[in-house]
């Protein structure tokens, strides 16, 4: 005999995203989201081309170029974009550790957040660390 679950005490999909979300605007379209690690380039305000290197970003590489203070580290928010000055970056590592680290602690039960992080050239070799949060 199986579990059934009365009809009344089910939810319509958008009647749980508007009690977690809350209403949504613009009759539920779907909003891009810059992504320069999705479209694996980004031009700068200077209009230098960055190209992202390879796929996966190891642990390691991440923590040698964040220390470098030639090495600028964006911080993309959906569409806010933050360039982490060189003494917030300890902070932003002790951040993204659990989430990006093999063998970390991993992520709190409940928690939605993701980071990803990719390196990115310039044609004159120059590095850049892109950092993405997302929800």
């Amino acid at each position: 005999m199986g579990y059934k679950r009365k009809t009344e005490q089910q939810q319509a999909f958008a009647d749980v995203v508007e009690e977690v979300c809350g209403s949504v605007e613009g009759g539920g379209e779907p909003v891009e989201v810059w992504s320069p690690i999705r479209d694996r380039r980004l031009v700068d305000e200077s209009g230098v081309l960055w190209r992202m290197r390879g796929g996966d970003l190891r642990w390691s590489r991440l923590e040698h170029l964040v220390r470098d203070p030639a090495v600028p580290v964006l911080h993309v928010n959906l569409d806010e974009v933050k360039e982490v000055p060189t003494a917030e970056r300890v902070n932003l590592m002790a951040t993204i550790r659990p989430y990006l680290k093999p063998a970390g602690d991993g992520r709190a039960p409940g928690d939605h957040t993701e980071f990803v992080a990719a390196e990115f050239k310039a044609d004159d070799q120059r590095s850049l660390v892109v950092v993405e949060e997302s929800c």
